[in-house]
């Protein structure tokens, strides 16, 4: 008895087995199936004429067809893609209108993302390979398209609905944005070539992970991982206010310490306490260097708390993780805490203390209110600093203090281009983002005497062959051309021009650093690597209403050189000591004023 008791469940045990890997197996061929479908479907939507003019409602197509996809055979895989594709029309292909991929001049064309290999899987018929390559080499004549803006440095990408009312508890919508995502950075981001994974594997990756969202916060979750995998800052703003809801939940930032800070590659430093009582109270000091938290030191601690924080480059990842130019309260630096109470190994005056630090609990009111006021007295500060200032025979210019209401009045620029001509130089604070690109781009070279020029390769994507880059030359895409044939005041200033950049400089404020630096020949930036997302950002609606943002145009050096995650290039390394961050005086412009004054 006991005997048939054991080959019974012996049978049921490998009946089991049998189902189990089965059932693993059905899911990787519907993960497959998934994979090549979002592949060729956005292939569909970027490339194919009847996409371009409005013909093909991407969104209908891919969540009327997915399941039956998913579930296909090869056979019936290849008639359903075949069917979705349908006719190709010869008579836009690109050799016929000489565009043939390898016959364009690679300065005028960033081609470097242009990969379509995978058509070549034997998994497809040979008639539907054919279709692909033909679809893949199809021109788009119309000058404009369905999915994509028709001026380059617009940002919202069009006719991308936004499903407001969506609950995250739906496979079909979720792999939706999944492929929404994932074919607008295969297609539209330039720089998807110098992301630290291949892009096809991400999507292999994914496809598991977004087949598993059951709501709202491991849907943002997903989202949020597909930025941080492009390796691109401007994917930052998926975690914005009014965009992240879930930003607590997601990274768990339940404590705060009672001081700012700004983290580093080896340690979190303190700055400032966020009043007397704390400083007070606490074993810790300012311009204190935290190495070590529980026993784990601060590089292994960083790196795990920076894993879902977008970034072009690590600067920008400890830009995210402190306090610095930060307001809105994120402490990313001490996420995912067991207690309120951490045990620190910190640096002071060259000598190692271990001691206690107790973190503000922000389920306390008591805590938030100090936090909080803490805030306001930041953001009441910042209002008070001068967007203009003269330092004896200097002139300063903060780029994120100066406001389009400061901007000179016409009838004033003539006595501005003489004083600032008289001046022995001019320091541009580009540590935060610019508020009035305006004076960069018109007032400081008009009244400087510099003509437009373009100071660095613009790179827009191709209409005619999306997923492709082109080059942008008139100087208008560079700088402001007055219409009325206003000319530059004078003579070209030759004084000195001193730029100063951190992680903080971005965008706009990298565009504008490139064009200062190339100002005249006695111009020098002093600083270290800036956050490595020069282009205009662009923005894909996802279900739910969320943005997906990631930089939409490259921008180079006139040699070439990527400004992309490698960020614009100091001629002076310049980096603030733990010591000086805890005091008052700027001293990163104070290296600027030596520099001028002395001469190094």
């Amino acid at each position: 008895m006991k005997t048939i008791k054991y080959y019974f469940l012996l049978i049921v045990l490998l009946f089991h087995i049998v189902n189990v890997h089965a059932q693993r197996k059905n899911i990787k061929t519907q993960n497959q199936n998934i994979k090549q479908f979002i592949q060729i479907w956005g292939l569909v939507k970027y490339k194919s004429q009847k996409s371009i003019v409005g013909k093909f409602d991407a969104d209908k197509v891919f969540l009327s067809l997915i399941d039956s996809v998913k579930n296909a055979d090869q056979k019936q895989f290849n008639q359903l893609i075949s069917t979705m594709i349908g006719a190709v029309d010869p008579a836009f292909t690109a050799k016929a209108h000489s565009y043939d991929h390898d016959a364009l001049n690679s300065y005028r064309h960033l081609l470097k993302n242009v990969d379509y290999n995978w058509i070549k899987d034997k998994k497809y018929t040979v008639a539907l390979r054919k279709q692909l390559i033909a679809l893949s080499n199809q021109v788009n004549l119309s000058g404009n398209h369905q999915y994509i803006p028709t001026v380059w440095y617009e940002s919202d990408l069009p006719n991308e609905a936004a499903y407001t009312n969506y609950t995250f508890n739906e496979e079909r919508m979720n792999l939706l944005t999944l492929a929404k995502a994932w074919n607008a950075i295969e297609y539209l981001f330039p720089y998807k070539y110098m992301m630290d994974k291949d892009w096809r594997k991400v999507l292999t990756s994914m496809i598991p992970m977004f087949r598993e969202i059951r709501n709202r916060l491991s849907y943002e979750k997903s989202v949020l991982m597909l930025e941080v995998a492009i390796n691109d800052t401007h994917g930052g703003e998926f975690m914005e206010n009014g965009n992240l809801k879930m930003t607590s939940d997601i990274v768990k930032v339940r404590y705060y310490p009672p001081f700012d800070y700004k983290a580093e590659a080896k340690g979190i430093i303190v700055k400032k306490f966020l009043n007397d009582s704390l400083a007070k109270s606490s074993s810790l000091k300012a311009g204190d260097e935290i190495v070590a938290i529980n026993g784990i030191k601060m590089e292994g601690w960083l790196k795990e708390r920076g894993a879902l924080l977008p970034a072009s480059n690590d600067a920008v990842k400890y830009r995210q993780l402190s306090t610095s130019n930060n307001d809105r309260g994120d402490t990313f630096a001490f996420s995912n805490l067991k207690g309120g109470t951490l045990n620190v190994k910190v640096r002071r005056d060259g000598a190692y203390l271990n001691l206690k630090l107790v973190m503000l609990d922000r389920r306390n009111r008591e805590s938030i209110k100090i936090i909080e006021d803490y805030i306001l007295q930041k953001r009441a500060k910042e209002k008070k600093i001068k967007g203009i200032e003269n330092i004896g025979d200097i002139t300063l210019f903060r780029a994120g203090n100066f406001f389009d209401k400061d901007l000179p009045k016409d009838n004033d620029l003539a006595k501005l281009s003489a004083e600032l001509k008289s001046k022995r130089a001019l320091v541009f604070d580009m540590r935060k983002y610019p508020q009035a690109p305006g004076l960069f781009g018109y007032y400081l070279p008009l009244v400087l005497g510099k003509a437009p020029f373009a100071f660095a390769r613009y790179y827009a994507a191709d209409l005619k062959d999306p997923g492709t880059f082109i080059h942008r030359e008139g100087i208008e895409n560079y700088m402001y051309m007055s219409k009325d044939g206003t000319k530059p005041m004078g003579e070209l200033y030759k004084g000195k021009i001193v730029i100063l950049t951190d992680e903080n400089t971005q965008s706009m404020g990298e565009w504008f650093s490139m064009m200062l630096r190339q100002f005249n020949a006695n111009a020098t930036i002093i600083g270290s690597q800036t956050a490595g997302a020069d282009g205009d950002v662009k923005r894909l609606t996802l279900p739910g209403g969320y943005r997906f943002s990631f930089t939409g145009n490259g921008i180079f050096y006139p040699d070439g050189r990527e400004t992309q995650r490698v960020g614009i290039k100091p001629d002076i390394y310049f980096k603030v000591s733990a010591k000086d961050l805890s005091g008052v005086e700027d001293v990163h412009l104070q290296r600027a004023l030596n520099l001028i004054r002395e001469g190094k």
